[in-house]
C-alpha cells in the first residue's frame, strides 16, 4: 500500500510537472504554426501598418522568416532553408499580391486562384453615369450603348483617362490583379486602429507578466518556488525583439511589390465604374479555366494594380536587412520560449490569448478576401 501511495504521489508530482510544462510551452510551440494564414496575410500587404498587425502577437513566425528569405534572402541563406533552385515565380505566387507573365489570377467557378501560368483575360470597365460632355470627350473609345439603361459600355485607355494617385512603375503585359480590386477597399482608420490595438495588447501581456513576477501583492510562484530572476527580463527582451524581427520580415515582403491606385476619371470629375474581367478557357499550368465574365459588385473610382520591384537581383541592402530580420526573429523566439518556461503558466496563457484576439483581428482585416464576385460562364 505504501509503494502504492508513493507511486501515486510521484505521479501526482510529474502530473503537475507536466501541466506547468505544457502550459509554459503552448503560446511559443503555437506561434510557429499558421503557415497559410501568415501566408495570405502578407500577401495582401501593402503598408507598414499592415506589417505592424503581423508582428504583434505574431502566429506563423517560422513562415515569415523563411518568406522573407525567399524573396530577399542571399543565396547561401535560401540554400539553408532549402529554396535555393527555387523559382522566383514560387514566391512571388504564394506570398506576393503581385501578378506578371508568369504568375496570374483566374476564376475557378468557385473562387479567384492564383496559378503559374500566362492567361487570356481581358480587364474592361463600365462606366456610370456618363453626360453628353463626356461622351462627346470619348467618343474615340470602343463604345456600346445599353438598351436597358441609360449608360454606356466603355473601355477606356490606360492614357489620360486612367491616371495614376502615385508614382507608377512602367505598365507591362502582365496579368491583370484581380483579386486586389474584388476585396473591399482597406480604410485607413480600421488599419491604424488594429496596429494600435496590436501594441497595446502585446504591451498589456508584458505588463501582466512583470507584476506577476515583482509586484508584491501578485508575485506568483512556479513549482512551490518564486520565479527565477531571469524569468521576466528573457521574455520581456525576447518578446520585443520577436515583434521587432517579424516586423523586418513582414516588411522585405511587402517591399518586394509596387502597387499603384489608378483613378478612372474625365477632366474634373472621377467616374464610378465596375470592373469586368473576361477569362478566356485555357489550359493554365496543367489546370483548365473555363470561360468566364468575372464583375466585382460595388462600383469604385479605379484599379489597383501590383507589380515586382526585385524580379530576379535582390540588392545588398535588401539581403543585408533579411539576414538581420532572420537572424533577431530566431534570437527574440529563443530568449521568449527560455523566459516564458521559466515563468508562471499565466504568462504564457496571457500570450496565448493575445495571439488568439490578434489572429482574429487579422480575419477581420482581410475578411474582403471571403467576398464573391459576380461571375457568368460566357461561350
Amino acid at each position: 500500500v505504501v509503494v502504492v501511495v508513493f507511486i501515486s504521489g510521484a505521479r501526482g508530482d510529474s502530473g503537475s510537472d507536466f501541466s506547468n510544462n505544457l502550459f509554459s510551452d503552448l503560446a511559443p510551440i503555437l506561434a510557429i504554426f499558421g503557415e497559410q494564414f501568415a501566408k495570405q496575410f502578407m500577401s495582401q500587404s501593402m503598408s507598414w501598418v499592415e506589417n505592424i498587425i503581423f508582428a504583434m502577437a505574431p502566429l506563423g513566425i517560422l513562415t515569415a522568416i523563411v518568406g522573407a528569405i525567399r524573396v530577399g534572402g542571399p543565396s547561401w541563406l535560401k540554400t539553408v532553408v532549402g529554396r535555393a533552385r527555387e523559382p522566383q515565380g514560387f514566391a512571388e505566387l504564394e506570398l506576393m499580391s503581385s501578378t506578371s507573365h508568369e504568375v496570374c489570377e483566374l476564376w475557378n467557378g468557385e473562387a479567384i486562384v492564383r496559378v503559374m501560368g500566362s492567361p487570356l483575360v481581358q480587364e474592361l470597365f463600365y462606366v456610370k453615369e456618363l453626360d453628353d460632355s463626356d461622351k462627346a470627350e470619348t467618343s474615340q473609345y470602343a463604345s456600346q450603348a445599353d438598351a436597358n439603361h441609360d449608360e454606356e459600355r466603355i473601355t477606356l485607355p490606360p492614357s489620360d483617362t486612367l491616371r495614376p494617385e502615385m508614382t507608377s512603375s512602367k505598365r507591362t503585359k502582365d496579368a491583370p490583379n484581380i483579386s486586389l480590386n474584388l476585396n473591399s477597399k482597406k480604410r485607413t482608420w480600421e488599419l491604424y486602429l488594429a496596429a494600435l490595438f496590436g501594441v497595446l495588447i502585446q504591451l498589456a501581456v508584458l505588463v501582466v507578466a512583470g507584476l506577476g513576477s515583482y509586484y508584491p501583492h501578485w508575485k506568483l510562484i512556479k513549482g512551490g518556488l518564486p520565479v527565477k530572476g531571469y524569468a521576466y527580463p528573457l521574455t520581456a527582451v525576447g518578446t520585443m525583439v520577436l515583434v521587432a524581427g517579424m516586423f523586418v520580415c513582414a516588411s522585405i515582403v511587402e517591399q518586394t511589390t509596387d502597387e499603384d491606385e489608378w483613378v478612372i476619371s474625365m477632366p474634373g470629375k472621377k467616374l464610378d465604374a465596375h470592373i469586368l474581367w473576361q477569362q478566356r478557357s485555357r489550359t493554365v499550368n496543367d489546370q483548365f479555366f473555363d470561360s468566364y465574365a468575372v464583375i466585382n459588385r460595388n462600383y469604385c473610382h479605379g484599379i489597383l494594380t501590383s507589380c515586382q520591384t526585385t524580379p530576379n537581383n535582390p540588392t545588398a541592402l535588401f539581403e543585408a536587412a533579411t539576414v538581420f530580420g532572420t537572424i533577431i526573429s530566431i534570437c527574440g523566439f529563443a530568449a521568449q520560449f527560455i523566459g516564458l518556461r521559466g515563468m508562471h503558466w499565466s504568462a504564457s496563457i496571457a500570450q496565448l490569448i493575445a495571439t488568439f484576439l490578434m489572429t482574429v483581428v487579422r480575419a477581420i482585416v482581410r475578411r474582403g478576401l471571403a467576398e464573391r464576385p459576380h461571375a457568368e460562364r460566357v461561350p
